[in-house]
């Protein structure tokens, strides 16, 4: 049986904490545009400038707020169905964007968790190999 090698070991442990890295962000993100739709009222004095309905890429939306021109992710049905009455806007004053209410879903979270364990069951087995092989 083949042992494993340091530098094995060592790539396998910066996988796993890029990827920890990585959910830790993507968390921080969608923890803090939940804090915004929370706590802040849908902007209202806005302008749609274009509408970019996509099939498999997704669509997006440039609006004018505050004299700047903001590009806004949101989901196809609400791209085909478009309504700007039924559309909430969110202004993040500290990061200067605007974004749509249902942007930040945990969905988005999950495959970067799921990886992350993978990872760890990964690591888990080299160690192990590592281990046993010494």
């Amino acid at each position: 049986m083949k042992s494993v090698t340091n530098k094995e070991l060592i790539s396998v442990i910066l996988v796993n904490i890029g990827l920890l890295a990585a959910a830790v962000y993507m968390w921080l993100i969608y923890d803090h545009r939940q804090t915004i739709i929370k706590s802040e009222e849908p902007i209202q004095n806005y302008s749609v400038l274009e509408v970019n309905c996509r099939r498999r890429t997704s669509s997006s939306i440039v609006i004018e707020f505050n004299g700047k021109r903001y590009y806004v992710g949101i989901s196809r049905d609400k791209c085909v169905q478009f309504d700007p009455q039924k559309i909430k806007f969110f202004y993040d004053k500290e990061r200067d964007k605007v974004y749509e209410e249902s942007g930040a879903v945990v969905r988005h979270l999950v495959p970067n968790f799921i990886l992350y364990l993978c990872s760890c069951i990964w690591l888990f087995f080299v160690i192990k190999k590592r281990l046993s092989s010494s």
